[in-house]
């Protein structure tokens, strides 16, 4: 992209359990992190919160991230993997209020591997591709006029890869980038000299909400009622959780040596922000791992949007 053109590009990971997005522009860098719910919205004093997001956008006006899920009427999670809910728009327009600063965006947006179809373009790009936006922060009292010129999706545990080696000059090994989510653990696989192995990529249904069941089923046995997202939030039941995460630890190290063969023969990387929680006996969680698949993407919508 040329500096002329004065588009900005945006990678954004719009997850089950969080909204990243990560953007570079005019020399500096930007990022957002927000839990991935929404909820209708109402007038508070907002200096008693930590970096609410209150919005209109059209004619709708809505809470996100922490203040929606603790302070907002009904209340909504992300639990679809579909990028074109009222509800994924919504932490998308969101996101666009956190990072966008030129008027005109392109977007790369990650799905998973499943989802990574021509189908699943069109249908991204036919509800979000030329549209113009007035975002009001109802917060700042702000506006921000953005139109999308483009919009494509790539893959979310292939570009979390691509960041983490995009300094290397060779690939003298194979490799994985196991990403462990809200509700599934993706795995991309490239052989030497980053050949794609669609054989060994693959999306498991394996991830925190499988931690957070454990703990809501306890919680309920002793009479407690907690939603998974709330659970997850709370800085109490460490005695259940950490059951559940030394579990789930010890469950997707078993997929990985179930999945892949030859291992001395492959490099693995573990991403997510549910990598984070868990502790690995044969693995190490890269560098800022919730955040690396937005990165990811935005670093594959500067080779894709040209």
């Amino acid at each position: 992209m040329k500096k002329s053109d004065n588009v900005q590009l945006i990678g954004l990971d719009i997850g089950r359990g969080y909204t990243k997005g990560y953007t570079e522009f005019n020399g500096s860098s930007k990022e957002c992190l927000f839990k991935s719910v929404i909820a209708l919205g109402r007038t508070l004093n907002f200096e008693d919160y930590n970096d609410p997001i209150y919005l209109e956008v059209g004619d709708d006006e809505y809470f996100a991230g922490m203040l929606a899920e603790t302070e907002g009427d009904n209340p909504i999670p992300n639990l679809k993997d579909d990028k074109t809910t009222s509800t994924a728009k919504k932490l998308l327009f969101a996101a666009l209020n956190k990072l966008v600063v030129s008027e005109n965006i392109k977007i790369m947006i990650g799905v998973p591997n499943k989802k990574f179809t021509k189908s699943e373009l069109t249908k991204i790009q036919e509800a979000y591709k030329g549209i113009e936006l007035k975002i009001k922060d109802k917060v700042t009292g702000s506006y921000k006029n953005v139109t999308i010129k483009d919009i494509a999706i790539f893959r979310e545990p292939d570009a979390a890869l691509m960041w983490h080696v995009k300094d290397l000059d060779t690939f003298a090994k194979s490799m994985c980038m196991v990403t462990v989510g809200f509700r599934t653990t993706e795995l991309a696989c490239y052989d030497r000299n980053m050949k794609f192995n669609d054989k060994l990529s693959d999306t498991k249904e394996l991830g925190n909400k499988t931690a957070l069941a454990f703990v809501q089923k306890k919680l309920k046995e002793d009479g407690t009622t907690k939603e998974l997202n709330e659970i997850d939030t709370s800085t109490d039941y460490d005695n259940f959780k950490d059951i559940a995460y030394r579990n789930l630890s010890e469950n997707i190290e078993q997929l990985i040596e179930g999945t892949l063969v030859n291992l001395k023969e492959i490099d693995v990387f573990i991403g997510g922000g549910t990598a984070l929680k868990l502790n690995f006996e044969d693995y190490t969680v890269v560098d800022d791992a919730q955040m690396i698949t937005a990165k990811g993407l935005y670093l594959i919508a500067t080779k894709t949007f040209r």
